[in-house]
């Protein structure tokens, strides 16, 4: 008798196993059915509005804009997300003329709104749009999306304010990186994307206790081309003591360039100093360009450490005639000096560069 209890309760309990395995099957299929059916409608409410869209951005933005505004709030709603990336690839008449578009839809106000919605999809599209429309009138409602609890909300609001280039956005961009650990590469360009008007702040950063402000700065201000922060830079690059500081200093000299920034990049390779230092100098060297460049370049190419010798060689051969003629002097001199093989190779590369023989 509890053998056919037993059989009749293993029974049961496998039936309703079967059923809800089966349930949980259908409701599956069910769902994505409707999503694919959702996503088909979409598709057929965007089509006819996309083909506006695309028309009228490639007349310019001269013609079209009464259809565009014409067009349903649910259509609309459909094409949008096509229309915002439409708008961040787009510049000049055409660029200018579907902002207006939006503006006159009320997509800034409804942006806005959104900026502080539950959803995090929501929140980085309203900034992705603001950022597009390049609204500095709404950078204020932006900058708490920098502390978002969604890493991708914080990136996305990154990117808006440096697409509107508000100097006053630099300051919370910097704060942004050491308090919430924001990649430094993306507040770095986002930075330079604010241009001259965010050099201030980042001069004034130069002296942050953080090491990656410092160093994101300095980046920053290699991006942005401030011929002026030199001074700045050669004097933090004397007393500073991180090395990754230290490298973002020597490379923001090397594209800033200029005679001025020759003497830091000469000092910053005395041998006292890390083989890492010395190659990243002498590469930035090689950016600054010039004859004394090449000069000091050149007694490079004998360096004991072949990272340094390496980089030396490779800015003669970014140097154009000054350099080819240094490296020639070096591979041809009898007898063969240290720096020979290194000279012989940035000349075959330089031959390659140039699609024909070694002279």
């Amino acid at each position: 008798m509890n053998i056919r209890n037993d059989l009749g309760w293993l029974t049961a309990v496998l039936l309703l196993l079967t059923g809800l395995i089966t349930v949980l099957i259908v409701g599956v299929a069910l769902i994505r059915t409707i999503r694919l059916l959702r996503d088909r409608r979409q598709e057929q409410l965007a089509a006819a509005p996309r083909r506006a869209l695309l028309a009228f951005v490639a007349e310019g933005g001269e013609e079209g804009s009464e259809e565009l505004l014409a067009i349903s709030p649910r259509a609309w709603r459909a094409v949008e997300p096509a229309a915002v990336a439409l708008l961040g690839k787009v510049r000049g008449d055409a660029h200018r003329a579907l902002a207006e578009v939006f503006e006159q839809r009320g997509a800034a106000r409804r942006a806005v709104a959104q900026l502080r919605h539950r959803d995090a999809v929501h929140r980085a599209r309203a900034a992705e749009t603001l950022g597009h429309l390049g609204r500095p009138d709404v950078i204020d409602a932006i900058h708490p999306l920098l502390d978002d609890k969604s890493p991708e909300v914080r990136m996305v609001a990154a990117r808006a304010l440096g697409a509107i280039g508000s100097p006053a956005s630099a300051a919370p961009l910097l704060a942004a990186l050491s308090r919430r650990q924001m990649p430094a590469h993306l507040i770095a360009f986002d930075l330079s994307r604010i241009g001259a008007g965010a050099v201030p702040a980042l001069q004034a950063a130069l002296s942050d206790a953080e090491p990656s402000v410092r160093a994101t700065a300095l980046n920053a201000l290699g991006l942005i081309g401030s011929i002026g922060s030199v001074t700045a830079i050669t004097e933090l690059l004397d007393s500073e003591s991180h090395p990754d500081v230290r490298l973002a200093a020597l490379t923001s000299l090397g594209r800033l360039g200029g005679r001025s920034s020759v003497a830091p990049l000469r000092a910053a390779l005395d041998p006292a100093r890390t083989p890492g230092l010395r190659a990243a100098a002498a590469r930035s060297l090689g950016e600054v360009g010039g004859r004394e460049a090449a000069e000091v370049l050149g007694t490079l190419l004998a360096d004991p450490d072949y990272h340094v010798a390496h980089e030396a060689a490779q800015g003669l051969r970014r140097l154009g005639v000054p350099g080819r003629r240094r490296l020639q002097e070096i591979a041809e001199d009898v007898p063969a000096g240290a720096g020979a093989a290194h000279a012989r190779q940035a000349l075959a590369l330089l031959a390659l560069d140039e699609g024909g023989d070694q002279p």
